[in-house]
């Protein structure tokens, strides 16, 4: 393989993963902030908040993520990316504003 293909597909394979790393980094903070328990593990992370709602959260490093109820286990959100899980954060969390913006940075 000629030598400029592995600089390229390496090259790639590292920007994506620090990429996933700030991705899963942003929403575990938005889930700190928001009063969830969170476990690590080796793809992402899972959290309970142990409120009225009692929310699970699924959040993968690939950055896929799924908002259950955690009464029912009936999921009431999924999604791709930091947007449409901030967007599900503000509604089902009561995220604050300024922590959706700082996050975003």
């Amino acid at each position: 393989m000629p030598k400029f293909f592995l600089t390229r597909f390496f090259g790639r394979q590292i920007s994506s993963f620090s990429g996933s790393e700030m991705l899963i980094d942003a929403m575990r903070i938005v889930a700190r902030e928001t009063g969830f328990t969170i476990v690590d593990h080796a793809f992402g992370f899972t959290a309970l908040r142990e409120d009225d709602n009692g929310h699970l959260l699924f959040c993968l490093s690939t950055g896929e993520w799924s908002i259950y109820n955690g009464r029912t286990a009936q999921s009431v959100a999924n999604g791709h990316g930091l947007a449409s899980f901030l967007v599900a954060a503000s509604r089902y969390f009561d995220l604050p504003s300024e922590t959706a913006e700082a996050v975003q940075k």
